[in-house]
């Protein structure tokens, strides 16, 4: 897709990237926060302890209104992220997080300056990136299939002293071992465990 100064053109990387990590976000980290009503509330109660600036906390009042009155638009259909799923995740990583309060009340404030569907959404999904979550949930099936049965490398693993008398997995200096010369490019030598 070509540049565009169209702030509605999308390239749906977004919505990719939202498929790929939501359903680990709706089992992982969903169940443990707050239904969006209340996520409102919780965030309406915070800004009324937390600032004071009266031009700021209008903005805020008001994104909070937007996001309270105008459900239909927490849906964004270009990208299907629904602000409903996401807000509450969110908020339930910026709660307990005093150094990003600061930085989550601008974003929040700013949804009053682009609160079409697509605005919401990807403002509050860009600051989802802030934090170290899990890229994906292991697969449940794979999962199993590792914890009951053990792979052959791994009945055959046994731990060695390396020359610095620290243990090392066997398994680690077979792969160092068994590379070929021809195998030694600068992608290989970054993903091999340096052994110390």
């Amino acid at each position: 897709m070509a540049t565009s100064c169209n702030t509605h053109a999308y390239d749906g990387k977004l919505r990719a990237k939202w498929f790929e990590i939501r359903p680990m976000l709706l089992e992982k980290y969903l169940p443990n926060c707050l239904s969006f009503d209340d996520t409102l509330k919780e965030i309406e109660q915070w800004l009324d302890k937390k600032y004071f600036n009266v031009k700021r906390i209008g903005r805020a009042r008001r994104s909070l209104r937007i996001l309270a009155t105008h459900r239909k638009s927490n849906f964004d259909s270009r990208n299907e992220i629904d602000v409903e799923e996401l807000l509450p995740i969110l908020w339930n990583q910026v709660k307990n997080q005093e150094d990003i309060h600061d930085t989550f009340y601008e974003q929040f404030c700013d949804i009053t300056g682009g609160s079409c569907s697509q605005g919401r959404s990807t403002r509050l999904f860009q600051f989802l990136f802030l934090f170290d979550l899990p890229i994906e949930a292991p697969k449940i099936d794979e999962q199993q299939e590792e914890t009951t049965k053990p792979s052959t490398e791994q009945e055959n693993v046994s731990e060695t002293t390396n020359e610095n008398g620290s243990v090392a997995d066997e398994s680690k200096l077979l792969e160092v071992t068994n590379l070929e010369s021809s195998d030694l490019s600068s992608d290989k030598i970054e993903s091999i465990d340096v052994l110390t």
